[in-house]
């Protein structure tokens, strides 16, 4: 198992019996093919997000209704909350499923509380997205997808506060150990990437 790789606790019968291959509506049982037929979806319905009017506020309905817009096409549970207790990825350990609407609502209600981060300078909207970025990472709600899903949630909350977030600025090996940090509260990486990735529109 690779240093990233997933560990996901109990039988929740999300993959093919006997195998890591998640149950798919092309019903394609070959890891390989279902990761580029993903890929190919996925980068088309990001397309179709790209040109969504911005939300008026930006909660879990909203992460929720990204998800199951990226990933409906292939997995019945798009936009649900994962099943099951334990999930993990290397050596951080997410949410359990049991808290995860209560801690999606304190960390949404904190979200909007900051007025969704709207009229804040550079500086102090690239922290403060740094800091929800790690507080949704920690959430990982879904079963799949929750990194394509909240850089999505992210970019989109960012042109809301007139800001352009482009992470085809960023190296994803370098977003993916920053994601990790600001997991286990260190934000300082994630800052760093954020400061070539965002712009005032």
């Amino acid at each position: 198992m690779g240093k990233y790789d997933y560990t996901y606790g109990g039988s929740e019968g999300y993959c093919y019996p006997g195998t890591d291959i998640l149950i798919n509506k092309l019903g394609i049982s070959d890891e390989r093919a279902l990761t580029t037929a993903e890929r190919e979806i996925t980068s088309l319905k990001l397309l179709i997000l790209f040109d969504k009017p911005a939300a008026k506020e930006y909660d879990f309905a909203v992460l929720s209704e990204i998800h199951k817009t990226i990933f409906g096409d292939l997995y019945d549970w798009a936009g649900q909350i994962r099943r099951g207790d334990f999930f993990s990825k290397g050596d951080s350990i997410f949410c359990r499923g049991r808290y995860i609407m209560e801690s999606a609502g304190k960390i949404m209600g904190d979200l909007r509380n900051e007025n969704f981060l709207k009229g804040l300078g550079k500086t102090k909207f690239i922290e403060r997205t740094a800091f929800y970025m790690g507080e949704v990472n920690a959430l990982h709600p879904f079963r799949e997808g929750n990194g394509r899903t909240a850089r999505e949630f992210f970019r989109q909350l960012s042109l809301s506060a007139n800001y352009l977030l482009d992470f085809g600025k960023t190296d994803n090996e370098k977003l993916l150990i920053a994601d990790i940090e600001a997991f286990n509260g260190r934000y300082d990486d994630l800052v760093k990437i954020l400061e070539m990735a965002i712009n005032e529109k």
